[in-house]
């Protein structure tokens, strides 16, 4: 009908009806766009490859003895924990004793069925010297029984409250069908070193090196058997990853890894510490280094602390002084510290824990007139920063301070292990619960313990007893505050700062939790199934 009128319409009704029908179906298109965006939401699709640049090399990619940060990194994807693949767990009335059951079906990379013989094949390797494995002194005194292939009881010498914080979800299982029959001494040298097996939600499967064998990269694909069961605890199904594959790529320095992002070789990498990281929106920075492409700066909270432990069995009489101590420790600037050494990229702290704050009052600088410090500090640029300005502090207020910088393995192997020290800077890392025993109770005092200060207090020990014993979140809370405070007050260490762990990414990558908080550089994978290339909008 409309084509036989249009003939006899003049001009100038043509081009209003042309104008009338135009903005007909363009008000039309508007209208139901806003409906169509009103309507829907924006969530998270699966598909894209994601690249991760990180300092180092992968030599034996296993969650239990790793040799490098990049083998615990890449483990991180490949294997999962027992907290993944449990059904239910369910502890005693007395807190010694936990049931632990597998859920029916999960399956290793290569098929196999996962059993609790894993888990128990897993314990042992752990609490084997000969295996040196970094989780030894944290799994010492934990039984394991087998009760069923898919049950397990574990039993502990002592109530502990964080049993399931501090094991469960960090007990990485490996397979027993690969490393079984391999001599503990050995297992470094499995072929499986770098041809790992796990049941996370990626899965290895091939590398490139270069002529001289050094690998280049190291491709992960996506395990589309993860989240396929159901979880029978109260958090949920497992969830399935979106990412398709990760690509590993490998480096020397961190910078470059700042300069294959700015490159566009690679997607994110993270930092330790980012005493050196630059963007080239900060005028102050001008000239030096810096991320000059799209980015977003992720700024973990980190569980590691850092401070200058007082060795009390080895110092002298004047670091016996509680007024000594406490005039060492106040007169150190601990947000210069924060700015200069860490780039502002952490948080001060002034006892174990977060929970203890500034002391309020005067303290006698005069004490440290005299004094002749000696400091054990491991060659990282960020500590070596941090002790050349306590240095200087100190030494302003009268004190003669010597700094010996040593590699951190040298600190490791010998310093720690004989406690060679008058002043020792290190960190510590408290992990998720803030379970402090390991660090100062008087039974930690030597190797391989943790009580760096060889502290002794019999009723800070008491307090830390009950506190892993508390099983009331409320009431743990009030008592890690007062536990903290009281080992503060003896100042038995010069507590600095927690430095942040930041992580440089694509705008590109979603699901990238900021509220996570890290113990080592391979937690930022914690959430790994929730990130995300790709977007979808689907109906609400």
């Amino acid at each position: 009908m409309i084509p036989n009128i249009i003939p006899v319409l003049s001009k100038a009704e043509r081009i209003a009806l042309f104008v009338a029908a135009v903005t007909f179906f363009v008000s039309g298109s508007i209208v139901a766009s806003f409906y169509y965006l009103d309507s829907t939401t924006v969530t998270e699709a699966r598909g894209g490859e994601y690249r991760e640049g990180v300092v180092g090399q992968p030599v034996f990619i296993n969650p239990v003895i790793p040799v490098t940060e990049a083998d615990r990194d890449m483990s991180r994807l490949i294997f999962g924990s027992l907290y993944d693949i449990a059904t239910s767990i369910k502890r005693s009335e007395d807190g010694k004793t936990w049931n632990v059951r597998i859920q029916e079906g999960w399956k290793w990379h290569d098929g196999k069925n996962i059993t609790s013989d894993d888990v128990i094949f897993t314990l042992g390797i752990i609490q084997n010297k000969d295996a040196r494995s970094y989780l030894y002194s944290s799994f010492q005194g934990v039984e394991a029984e087998r009760i069923s292939e898919l049950e397990i009881k574990f039993r502990l010498q002592a109530p502990y409250a964080f049993f399931e914080d501090e094991h469960i979800k960090t007990l990485m299982v490996i397979p027993k069908h690969i490393f079984g029959d391999s001599e503990v001494q050995n297992l470094r040298f499995s072929k499986f070193g770098l041809n790992p097996i796990g049941f996370g939600p990626y899965k290895a499967v091939d590398f490139e090196h270069d002529d001289r064998g050094v690998i280049q990269t190291f491709r992960l694909i996506k395990n589309d058997d993860y989240g396929n069961l159901p979880a029978g605890r109260t958090d949920g199904q497992t969830k399935k990853p979106n990412i398709a594959g990760f690509i590993f790529k490998f480096f020397h320095t961190e910078k470059e890894l700042v300069s294959a992002y700015n490159s566009g070789q690679i997607d994110g990498f993270g930092l330790n510490s980012a005493e050196n990281l630059v963007v080239s929106t900060d005028s102050k920075f001008k000239g030096k280094d810096a991320i000059n492409i799209r980015h977003n700066v992720h700024e973990l909270k980190s569980s590691r602390h850092y401070a200058i432990f007082i060795n009390q069995g080895l110092g002298g009489k004047e670091l016996k002084n509680i007024k000594v101590r406490e005039a060492l420790s106040r007169s150190v600037d601990r947000q210069l510290l924060v700015k200069e050494a860490l780039g502002s990229y952490g948080s001060v702290i002034y006892g174990p824990t977060v929970l203890t704050m500034e002391k309020s009052g005067s303290y006698d600088p005069l004490l440290l007139n005299g004094l002749e410090l000696a400091i054990v500090v491991p060659d990282e640029s960020f500590l070596v920063k941090t002790a050349e300005i306590v240095k200087t502090t100190w030494e302003r207020l009268g004190a003669k301070v010597e700094l010996s910088v040593l590699p951190l393995k040298a600190v490791q192997e010998d310093i720690l292990r004989n406690t060679n020290y008058e002043m020792l800077m290190f960190g510590n890392i408290a992990g998720a619960s803030n379970d402090l025993f390991s660090f100062w109770h008087s039974s930690r005092r030597f190797y391989p313990d943790q009580n760096l200060s060889l502290f002794q207090n019999k009723k800070v020990d008491a307090m830390l007893e009950a506190f892993r014993k508390d099983f009331d979140e409320t009431t743990r809370t009030e008592r890690l505050r007062a536990l903290s405070d009281a080992i503060a007050a003896e100042h038995p260490a010069v507590f600095l700062y927690s430095p942040d762990y930041v992580y440089i990414s694509t705008p590109n990558l979603g699901g990238f939790s900021d509220l996570k908080i890290v113990n080592n550089s391979s937690d930022r994978f914690l959430d790994i199934v929730s990130w995300h290339l790709k977007t979808k909008r689907v109906w609400k």
